[in-house]
């Protein structure tokens, strides 16, 4: 007996049946069977193979690209294609409402940092920012090595270390802070009021773990220096004897308890001293500068022989450059570089007034007022150019790129040398 044609649709539903089309009439979508199935695992094995084949490709172009697969790049990526940040508009850049000391201008990894009355930031070669962080330091001061740069309220105990990408800590110390430095490993030295001695040098680690002491009885210390390796300190100080000035320079070494050498100058006054990478030392005075041998254990002074001193800089890898003048007004200067082992490499007459100096790999740069200039160590002008009237220092990048700090911008030069 032949059965209804429902009893047939339904036995058609129970039982799907192989077709090369579809019939609404007769057969559901949800009963329709393909011919050729997909087999069992497939799916887990496609993704398997995608996922070898895809982290051998990245594998080959990690091999072939990298030169470019640094720290830098990678952070690089992350601060302006993953967060946002700007790639900057080129130079110059304004800072509007903010005031920056020329000794709160530097360079820091290779790009310009400055610390102004509001914030510290540091920019890339495009004058787009690598960061720009607010402080509430009344009297800030930058002191940069490399890769580190402290910021310390002086006359006060709040400072703090950064790098290119950030601020690493931020910290107070016991007393108010007469100077700071940090070395190029990221020891870092606190020098500050004494309690129950005039002045009292803490040194930390780069993890903030204090490693060093030394209390000072004799001395008020304002200067500190911190050797490359983290290792020792070269310190200098004042003082009054027989009712003249009396200047000191200590040398530390964080293995000791008693200072490792000490040297004294009557009727003398000591600005500033470094710590160069040959472990020998240089210290500017006001009427001349003092190198010590740390080998030798021997001091040697260069007078100035009656001239000016009007600015001067230090170079942990050369030593020391100085601008000296023959007039009371400070024209006319002479630059004269002194190298890490006390010879004197150059005297350039410039005829000009010099508000700054720097060296970079046989060049030094000379800013004038007007002008900059490049010289080599036989006084040939290698590049000359005009500058803003408002110019008050000039770093070098490279040998070939310089920054320039004036009242309300930073401008970037490219040096071009005639061949």
């Amino acid at each position: 007996m032949k059965k209804p044609e429902f009893l047939q649709r339904r036995s058609n539903r129970d039982n799907p049946v192989e077709r090369k089309y579809m019939s609404y009439e007769d057969v559901p979508l949800t009963a329709f069977k393909d011919n050729d199935p997909v087999p069992q695992g497939m799916t887990k094995r496609f993704f398997k193979v995608f996922g070898i084949l895809f982290l051998g490709v990245v594998v080959v172009l990690a091999l072939v690209n990298i030169d470019k697969l640094t720290p830098d790049n990678i952070s690089h990526w992350i601060q302006y294609e993953l967060l946002g940040k700007s790639e900057g508009n080129g130079y110059p850049v304004r800072f509007v409402g903010t005031s920056i000391n020329t000794e709160n201008f530097s360079m820091l990894d290779r790009c310009p940092v400055y610390c102004s009355n509001t914030s510290v930031v540091v920019l890339n070669s495009n004058a787009g920012e690598y960061q720009n962080n607010q402080h509430s330091f009344a009297n800030p001061i930058m002191k940069t090595d490399n890769e580190f740069s402290i910021i310390y309220n002086a006359d006060a105990t709040g400072y703090e270390i950064i790098n290119r990408n950030g601020v690493l800590h931020t910290g107070n110390a016991e007393r108010k802070l007469f100077d700071a430095d940090i070395a190029a490993n990221g020891t870092y030295a606190l020098l500050t009021y004494g309690n129950d001695y005039l002045s009292t040098l803490t040194v930390n680690d780069r993890n903030n773990k204090k490693i060093y002491g030394y209390s000072f009885a004799e001395y008020y210390v304002s200067n500190v220096s911190v050797n490359s390796s983290g290792t020792r300190a070269a310190l200098s100080g004042v003082s009054a004897k027989d009712g003249g000035l009396i200047s000191v320079i200590y040398i530390l070494d964080f293995s000791q308890k008693t200072y490792y050498q000490k040297y004294e100058f009557e009727d003398a006054y000591i600005y500033d001293i470094c710590y160069l990478d040959n472990d020998n030392i240089v210290a500017v005075g006001d009427t001349a500068v003092y190198h010590i041998n740390m080998e030798k254990k021997k001091m040697t002074e260069i007078s100035y022989d009656s001239r000016i001193l009007t600015t001067y800089v230090f170079k942990r890898n050369y030593g020391v450059f100085l601008s000296l003048s023959i007039n009371p007004d400070g024209r006319e200067c002479d630059i004269v570089a002194i190298n890490s082992e006390c010879k004197q490499e150059a005297s350039i007459s410039t005829g000009n007034r010099i508000l700054s100096l720097d060296y970079w790999n046989g060049k030094i740069c000379a800013l004038m007022s007007g002008h900059a200039a490049i010289y080599d160590f036989k006084g040939s002008a290698l590049f000359t150019t005009d500058v803003s009237a408002d110019a008050r220092k000039m770093c070098f990048c490279d040998s070939n790129t310089l920054y320039l700090l004036g009242t309300s911008s930073i401008y970037q030069i490219e040096a071009k040398y005639e061949s």
